[in-house]
């Protein structure tokens, strides 16, 4: 889903390990996590030359139902305008449709190819947080509405029942991000 909300394309492949050599098919992966089940199935997902993405998937049985881990990145170039008025959207669409407990996005500067080279690369930099619907019912009070942030989450969602995306400042030449991230999170949990 945030695949397609992000690129306006689904991937391009898939496979339980590198290089992802299936042809797209989210009812194949569903099968082969329903066979798999009790226990966990991780793949890897791939888009195309004009569009780099990957992902890695961990779907996971758990007593509640299906449990999915995702960790999803995509290669922009210089000249390239990356989504970013598109995060609000892709979420709320993860908290309406899909039960989000929790995401976390980043920026950082690498290869668009999104090749590691051998040598360091700095971390990414948090742009946004967000608390899924039930995450967000469960803080006490107000808390998760009134954070110490100087920018106010955005609601997702039904007004009864909203997630909230915590907007940061995502400049990755700038660290300071992570301590918006720990003040924020330090807040939601009370300490």
């Amino acid at each position: 889903s945030v695949w397609t909300e992000l690129t306006g394309a689904p991937p391009a492949g898939w496979g339980t390990a590198e290089p992802a050599n299936l042809p797209w098919s989210p009812q194949r992966l569903t099968d082969l996590a329903f066979e798999r089940a009790p226990e966990p199935t991780w793949t890897v997902v791939v888009g195309t030359p004009d569009r780099p993405g990957i992902a890695t998937v961990r779907v996971t049985r758990t007593t509640a139902g299906v449990e999915e881990e995702v960790t999803l990145a995509f290669g922009y170039g210089p000249d390239e305008e990356i989504p970013l008025d598109a995060l609000p959207r892709a979420a709320e669409v993860l908290a309406t449709r899909h039960r989000l407990q929790s995401m976390l996005v980043q920026l950082r500067k690498a290869r668009r190819d999104l090749a590691v080279p051998p040598r360091f690369e700095g971390p990414g930099v948090p742009l946004a947080f967000v608390l899924g619907a039930e995450e967000v019912r469960q803080i006490p009070g107000d808390r998760a509405r009134n954070t110490p942030l100087s920018a106010r989450p955005v609601h997702l969602g039904p007004r009864a029942r909203p997630a909230l995306y915590y907007p940061l400042p995502g400049d990755p030449s700038d660290l300071a991000g992570w301590s918006d991230f720990e003040r924020l999170v330090r807040h939601l949990k009370g300490a």
